[in-house]
């Protein structure tokens, strides 16, 4: 799922209002999206009544981070705050244009896994992404998968 960017909108805008010789030197390049929301969510199977086969890890811009922990049944979501230079990190990743290329292909961009799911859903301006990830090694995607894991060992104890 995608939908155009108002920066870059706001760009042409701009470049409109100002002729194109002012504009490109007034406007300069567009603004990266800005970022609301990363999830990443887990599941696996085959799975019984009993055991909890689901998880995730969530970002949202104002530096909330949600863990729900796969296979830890009952367990309460965890919710810390992150540091200001953790949520640059997770911006830096989440905006970085190889990842955002990657999503652009679309919800399955590499061939699909049996038994397993990891699905990767980002949120930035106006643009959203929803793509199934697990066993894809393209570009962005181990960046994303390297931070989580950092930020769940860092401050989900």
């Amino acid at each position: 799922m995608r939908s155009h960017r108002p920066s870059f909108l706001r760009f042409l805008i701009c470049l409109a209002a100002s002729g194109a010789t002012w504009g490109l030197l007034a406007c300069g390049d567009s603004e990266p999206e800005t970022f609301r929301r990363l999830l990443l969510e887990s599941a696996g199977g085959p799975c019984s009544e009993e055991m909890d086969c689901q998880g995730s890890d969530e970002v949202l811009a104002d530096g909330t981070f949600r863990v729900d922990r796969f296979n830890n049944p009952g367990s309460p979501i965890l919710e810390v705050h992150l540091p200001e230079n953790e949520l640059k990190a997770v911006r830096e990743t989440a905006t970085d244009s190889r990842l955002l290329e990657t999503l652009g292909r679309g919800e399955q961009p590499c061939p699909p896994v049996t038994d397993s799911s990891v699905r990767l859903t980002l949120e930035l301006e106006s643009t959203s992404y929803r793509a199934q990830i697990e066993g894809c090694d393209k570009p962005g995607l181990q960046e994303v998968r390297d931070l989580i894991q950092r930020l769940r060992e860092t401050y989900a104890h």
